[in-house]
């Protein structure tokens, strides 16, 4: 009368991908985001997530429920993460100018060191899914951070802030498609050639 007993319990063991939770959630996320920044939303199957993670697309759906979970989750984390980083980086900083750099640095740093950010920076061909509207709320938060700081700047009279805030974020999300890791440049490196960059609008620099 045992054995059956003993059958039943092992009949009930989750699998060694399922007990493995936290490992097994980051590592499925890590790969949905980097398969989202590649192929797009459409373009990205379960099973694709699932072959790329080393679990069942089963599994799988044991951690996330669906693809737009999956989709919801990478933002999150990634845009929870890259305030955390900025917000840190510029904690005691008072100089207008040196809070944008750090805060430039920061975003390429986490953007840039294999965090889960990438799929965050894809063109958004996902607007009609439900509840991105979440989503829109949490990006527009984040960079709102950018905005009160460059609502602090002396800039030129000419310097629309609205367009240097846009310019500023897409030169620090567009270096995913060119930053190279172990090239030249650092991390920390690109953040502050952008920083540079960005200088120029400063209300003391004149043109001819």
């Amino acid at each position: 009368m045992t054995k059956p007993l003993a059958r039943a319990k092992a009949r009930t063991k989750k699998p060694k991908s399922l007990r493995k939770g936290p490992d097994r959630r980051r590592q499925i996320l890590a790969a949905a985001s980097e398969l989202f920044a590649k192929n797009g939303f459409e373009g990205t199957s379960i099973r694709d997530i699932a072959a790329a993670s080393g679990v069942l697309s089963g599994s799988l759906y044991y951690h996330f429920p669906s693809k737009e979970d999956l989709l919801f989750t990478v933002h999150q984390e990634s845009l929870t993460a890259m305030r955390q980083e900025v917000e840190t980086a510029i904690a005691g900083i008072n100089e207008p100018w040196k809070r944008l750099d750090e805060a430039i640095v920061a975003h390429c740093r986490i953007l840039l060191g294999g965090s889960v950010t990438r799929a965050i920076l894809t063109p958004p061909r996902y607007y009609h899914l439900k509840g991105v509207r979440k989503l829109v709320r949490q990006r527009d938060a984040y960079e709102q951070i950018f905005a009160s700081l460059i609502d602090d700047l002396p800039l030129r009279a000419d310097c629309d802030r609205h367009a240097f805030r846009l310019s500023i974020l897409g030169a620090m999300n567009w270096t995913v498609f060119w930053y190279t890791a172990g090239g030249r440049l650092s991390v920390d490196d690109v953040g502050r050639q952008i920083a540079l960059m960005v200088r120029g609008a400063a209300s003391n620099v004149t043109t001819k």
